[in-house]
């Protein structure tokens, strides 16, 4: 979605490391919890994640 965005609309105004970080931030932080919560679950639940 962040790629097809830039496509649309461009990238923001700002220094190059704002633009940046506006356009990788999000899903970046999206999959560091994702990864957190995953990585909680196996060690205090038990938890097993298969594919």
């Amino acid at each position: 979605m962040a790629i097809f965005n830039v496509i649309v609309e461009g990238m923001p105004d700002g220094p190059m490391v704002a633009q940046l970080c506006s356009l990788f931030g999000g899903p970046l932080s999206v999959t560091a919890v994702s990864l957190w919560e995953t990585r909680r679950m196996r060690t205090r639940h038990g938890v097993v994640l298969r594919g």
